[in-house]
């Protein structure tokens, strides 16, 4: 029986890369610019999760 199913590996993968890539923004940015672009990944995080629960439930 296995424990974790594809999506949950593919939610694991996206979360590992993207805190990876929110520590090398948050080393390199002004906190003004940091900020913008952490509100704007945010955004673009939900927009895909909203994605993806769309087309795993349907229409």
């Amino acid at each position: 029986m296995n424990a974790f199913t594809y999506m949950d590996l593919l939610v694991a993968l996206f979360s590992v890369v993207g805190a990876g890539v929110l520590i090398m923004v948050a080393v390199s940015r002004s906190p003004k610019i940091l900020h913008d672009e952490i509100t704007q990944r945010i955004e673009q995080s939900i927009t895909v999760i909203d994605e993806l629960r769309h087309d795993r439930h349907g229409s």
